[in-house]
């Protein structure tokens, strides 16, 4: 048995988890684990999952290419190049999966799925992370745990669908390529990075650029110098350009996510009501009181346990809610129980967030991201 298990057992480790969200590279992550024989089953359910899912959204502007889950793994040369893999309708859909392989990966190296969630005090999820999150937190096994793997791989990838006709520029214009170059900010999209002072000073400028009708929002609050704004892609241009030269000044950067859709503002609200029939369609009718702990929200570090249902409020938390990264850590700094934290990707991002953002909480536990092999082998000794 694991170490840390065995901590665990003996009453000295608790552990948190979490997950990533957009923004990782995540495919080659999944080809690789789709080589692993031990990892076959899991992905037919997966692969099954998301074929009968697209076949519900035959003919969508979400999909501009074919989606070909399986031969993008089967031949991985196959697969679209990463800004067609960034396509909201794809990418959602495909995280979670790479997540869920990680997560599934690591109890087929012996870190027993139930000993682990048995000593799990809490878990939460960065953006769409929430969403894996709250599936470990149901605790279950053999057939159940496949049927809502199931369902979960096609509630993300129908969100994505619907998030993607909500906003449905998948790419940006000539123009706005060409102005954003100009400022020396490649690949514009609805989400940019704003990296390096306050968040009171960003505040400020957004405030000041949308005047009377608001145009952009600060969507997400990741650690004390790095927040994201969100909007069309020809306003975050515009504010580019109005504030240059304060950027430079200061040294912040302006880096653009790999992003399709303008994620946690009000743009996006109308996805609510279009994503209900689906819910229906695929019977994801989970409430929070079948969550066996508690999953913490990042919008207003609430425990999804109370949730009456889950499918909309995850949804509103994804799609429209803001971000703040510090209401999920405020538990792990307020719980001296946890002793480390479990990141199931996809990459290193959400690790270096958390780690950075109990920093500034001024505690720190490890944060393991098992995407990567070397913490992986830490996790496993």
């Amino acid at each position: 048995m694991a170490k840390l298990l065995e901590a665990a057992n003996a009453g000295q480790a608790k552990f948190f988890l979490q997950f990533g969200g957009q923004g990782a590279p995540y495919l080659k992550e999944m080809q690789k684990l789709y080589t692993e024989a031990s990892m076959k089953p899991y992905f037919e359910i997966v692969i099954s999952a998301i074929e009968a899912a697209a076949k519900m959204v035959e003919g969508t502007v979400a999909h501009p290419e074919k989606v070909d889950f399986r031969k993008w793994l089967t031949e991985p040369d196959s697969a679209p190049a990463d800004d067609a893999m960034s396509i909201a309708g794809i990418s959602l859909g495909l995280i979670e999966a790479t997540q869920f392989a990680h997560y599934e990966y690591l109890h087929q190296q012996g870190f027993d799925r139930k000993e682990m969630l048995k000593h799990t005090v809490a878990a939460s999820g960065h953006s769409q992370g929430l969403i894996a999150a709250s599936f470990t937190a149901l605790g279950l096994e053999g057939q159940a745990y496949n049927d809502a793997l199931y369902k979960y791989i096609q509630y993300l990838f129908l969100m994505g669908v619907r998030a993607q006709e909500v906003f449905p520029h998948i790419y940006a214009t000539a123009d706005e390529n060409a102005k954003s170059e100009a400022l020396g900010a490649k690949g514009p999209a609805p989400m940019v990075a704003v990296l390096g002072e306050s968040h009171a000073t960003v505040e400020s400028w957004v405030k000041e650029f949308n005047g009377a009708a608001k145009k952009i929002f600060v969507s997400l609050y990741n650690t004390p110098n790095n927040r994201i704004l969100s909007g069309a892609r020809a306003d975050l241009i515009a504010f580019h350009e109005r504030y240059k030269a304060e950027f430079e000044a200061k040294q912040i950067k302006f880096v653009y996510l790999r992003s399709t859709c303008p994620f946690h503002c009000e743009l996006m609200t109308p996805i609510l009501e279009k994503f209900k029939p689906d819910l229906a369609k695929i019977g994801f009718d989970y409430k929070g009181a079948d969550l066996k702990f508690p999953v913490y929200s990042f919008w207003d570090g609430a425990n999804l346990q109370n949730e009456p249902e889950l499918g909309l409020r995850m949804t509103d938390d994804l799609m429209v809610k803001t971000l703040f990264w510090e209401k999920s850590m405020l538990p792990v700094k307020n719980d001296k129980s946890i002793t480390a934290i479990l990141d199931f990707g996809p990459g290193k991002t959400s690790q270096r967030l958390s780690m950075d953002t109990l920093a500034g909480l001024g505690h720190e536990v490890p944060v393991y991201a098992i995407a990567f092999a070397k913490d992986l082998k830490t996790v496993l000794e």
